[in-house]
């Protein structure tokens, strides 16, 4: 944020500021800021200040920045979503049981790919459909609900359906029984039954998310894993705040979110949050628009507000205090000429100070 935000330079919206500083008390009902205003008027700006106001020493609270604009960062579904949150707030231990979920659920690493790709091969090459059929009886999986009609497509399947249900390890066992001269444990030992558990350490292990995508058979296995991921993942913050209440999110330029991302923040955050299954959360949400909640019954909860023009005094203060420019000109003119928007003020002030001073002295002689 420190290319964003200037200590130095900040002017004009100390009310919203001390208004965040309002929500971070624990008696302020309000949780929730909605920030609206037009292109440069420093929403990110501000954005900024409270995430920088957040890190300070004496403040040392969890604080997380979603820009929607910053192609840099996941957030286009509720996996990226989530695992941008859990990313910022920098706090592993809390996210142990939310990164099992999401390693069950998907193909991970490259190597456990590459793994799981011989594994369907394997299948493959030693089996066909019938014999497929005969070993999901064996390992009571209803071989109906696999996709594809294909040999290829059914042993894909099956892979993918028993990585997501942890039953690798039954598949791979019964495999390596009808066809044990093949290696069936390449590159898959970390599901071989006691040896995902060695000795106990003394302190938690940490378990990585593998980073992988997501496989579901279907729109209703989809849902299902949203809802193990989602809960999973608000269980973690509500430890988190219970541990370093409050906890701030801040979402800058809402005008480009995604569809997906625009209900998980609506369905699962705020919804959440309306019905006190969160507590001690602060969420800023800025842009040209912003979202529209009324429907969502949480009045109590919101404050609303937006950003205006500077004036003219607090031009002069940006010029002559902040940037340190002294251009002996009228400030009405630079009002009028500049709307009073921030970033034009900016700009103005960028040029104000740029130097030809290499070029004057190569002139100098001449």
């Amino acid at each position: 944020m420190s290319n964003i935000y200037n200590p130095a330079l900040f002017v004009n919206q100390e009310r919203k500021f001390l208004g965040f500083q309002k929500l971070l008390r624990p008696e302020t009902r309000q949780a929730v800021m909605l920030i609206q205003a037009t292109k440069d008027m420093g929403k990110t700006w501000l954005a900024g200040r409270m995430q920088d106001h957040c890190l300070e020493p004496t403040v040392n609270l969890p604080a997380v920045y979603v820009d929607f604009r910053n192609p840099k960062q996941d957030h286009h579904d509720f996996l990226g979503l989530v695992r941008l949150v859990r990313q910022q707030l920098n706090q592993p231990s809390y996210f142990n049981h939310l990164n099992e979920i999401i390693n069950s659920y998907s193909e991970g690493s490259v190597t456990a790919v590459s793994a799981l790709g011989l594994l369907r091969q394997n299948i493959v090459n030693s089996f066909n459909l019938d014999e497929i059929r005969s070993i999901c009886l064996d390992i009571t999986i209803n071989y109906e609900e696999l996709a594809g009609e294909t040999l290829s497509a059914r042993a894909s399947s099956l892979v993918a359906y028993c990585q997501r249900r942890q039953l690798l390890t039954l598949l791979i066992v019964r495999c390596a029984a009808l066809r044990a001269h093949l290696n069936w444990w390449d590159g898959l030992d970390a599901f071989r039954t006691g040896t995902a558990v060695t000795t106990q350490p003394t302190h938690a292990a940490i378990t990585e998310d593998n980073l992988g995508f997501l496989r579901t058979d279907s729109a209703a296995d989809q849902t299902r894993i949203e809802r193990q991921i989602n809960d999973a993942f608000f269980a973690a913050l509500a430890a988190l705040v219970a541990d370093r209440a409050p906890l701030v999110l801040l979402f800058d330029s809402y005008e480009a979110i995604k569809p997906d991302a625009d209900r998980w923040l609506r369905q699962e955050l705020l919804t959440r949050l309306r019905d006190s299954q969160l507590s001690e959360l602060v969420i800023i949400v800025t842009g040209r628009q912003t979202p529209d909640l009324s429907e969502m019954n949480m009045n109590n909860l919101l404050v609303q507000t937006k950003l205006e023009p500077f004036d003219e005094p607090t031009v002069r203060e940006y010029f002559e205090q902040r940037r340190k420019v002294a251009l002996g000109l009228d400030w009405r003119t630079i009002l009028v000429t500049s709307g009073g928007v921030p970033g034009a003020l900016a700009m103005m002030a960028d040029h104000a100070m740029a130097t030809t001073s290499a070029d004057d002295d190569f002139f100098n002689d001449i």
